[in-house]
């Protein structure tokens, strides 16, 4: 293949790539709630077809209990997050924020424990542990609120790279054909030069 065929299909792949990236970056920024309740969606009927195939074992194969066990749970879990799909979008920043309720609270005793310590620095471990408090009860109390901000810096995250991966990639083939032609042979025409004895 010859190479400025080779640089024109690297370049088309690399610019389409990079603008599938870029549309599914703005995708997430236009319509954060509406992609993550998708994505959820998505999970549920996986669920509902594990808990399908399930009970399809246990009625046809006669597998065990287990398996009704098994094949119900996550046929309603999977039935409960298709129907309601914000729940579980939301059920992850609470958690976090629970989280970082509890990494605070132990923040805080040892801001504690360093200011009896006579710690001079003691305000700014307080400071952090007192930040890290105002994160955790923001996650829980707008979780939704933190779905949408989240989902929509991973949106800008993509446009980014689509954008950077463009950029990068005109510049790289830019400089490699500039060096390519360099070093390509150059014809010039011979002369005989004839010496006087």
């Amino acid at each position: 293949m010859h190479v400025k065929e080779l640089f024109k299909k690297l370049r088309i792949a690399a610019y389409v790539t990079a603008v599938l990236t870029i549309a599914l970056g703005a995708v997430l920024i236009a319509w954060p709630m509406e992609v993550t309740g998708l994505i959820c969606r998505i999970l549920g009927a996986i669920l509902v077809i594990m808990g399908a195939v399930y009970l399809f074992g246990y009625f046809v194969e006669g597998r065990g209990i287990l398996a009704v066990t098994g094949g119900l749970i996550f046929l309603l879990l999977g039935v409960w997050i298709f129907i309601t799909p914000e729940s579980i979008a939301s059920l992850v920043p609470i958690v976090i924020g629970v989280i970082l309720l509890v990494h605070s609270l132990r923040d805080f005793q040892m801001a504690s424990e360093a200011k009896q310590s006579g710690s001079e620095r003691w305000t700014v471990l307080f400071l952090l542990a007192l930040l890290n408090s105002v994160f955790g009860v923001v996650c829980i109390c707008d979780s939704f609120g933190v779905v949408t901000v989240a989902v929509r810096l991973l949106g800008l995250v993509l446009v980014y790279d689509g954008i950077s991966n463009m950029i990068i990639v005109h510049h790289t083939i830019q400089a490699v054909r500039h060096a390519a032609e360099k070093i390509l042979p150059i014809d010039v025409e011979a002369h005989v030069v004839e010496q006087d004895d």
